[in-house]
């Protein structure tokens, strides 16, 4: 495993399992995961990518946590995007170039309002789709739903966990 996938595999084990908790790890991650994905798809040479995918990643993130709505936003089309890209092509055969673009759209000006109220399935449903994509499994649907699903049983135990501790 490369390094970019690494870096992948941790955020995405870290947006499942405590996403809504690092609110601001899920408001960068976009900026994050196009680093990775630079680091992983830019036709260069290795440290050449590297350096690329470390200067997208952090100016990204400070423009996001800057500009905290575009974030939000970011992170919607990114989701739609990757999740479109997963389950178009069970319906779609053979899936269209545009589907992932459409996706990013739609996410794009939906995601913002749902945003707070769907914090923990949203962090674990990304963190699953960046683990599927470094494991190289980004159209194994069934591997991106269990990932989610524990993810968001996971956060929501770990809140009642603190509620309870904070009650007593």
């Amino acid at each position: 495993m490369d390094l970019a996938s690494l870096v992948m595999l941790v955020l995405g084990v870290g947006l499942m399992l405590v996403g809504a908790r690092l609110y601001s790890v899920a408001v960068v991650s976009p900026s994050l995961a196009a680093g990775a994905a630079c680091a992983v798809y830019l036709p260069l040479e290795p440290e050449v990518r590297f350096v690329v995918a470390v200067i997208v990643a952090g100016v990204g993130a400070v423009l996001c946590r800057m500009v905290e709505q575009a974030g939000v936003r970011a992170f919607g089309a990114l989701l739609a995007a990757g999740a479109t890209w997963s389950v178009l092509p069970l319906f779609v055969d053979p899936a269209p170039a545009w589907g992932p673009a459409a996706g990013a759209a739609v996410g794009l000006l939906l995601f913002p309002g749902a945003f707070r109220a769907l914090l923990v399935p949203l962090t674990s449903l990304g963190g699953a789709l960046l683990v599927a994509n470094a494991l190289g499994r980004p159209d194994q649907v069934l591997l991106i739903v269990a990932g989610a699903a524990l993810g968001t049983l996971a956060q929501v135990g770990l809140r009642q966990k603190r509620e309870s501790e904070g009650e007593e």
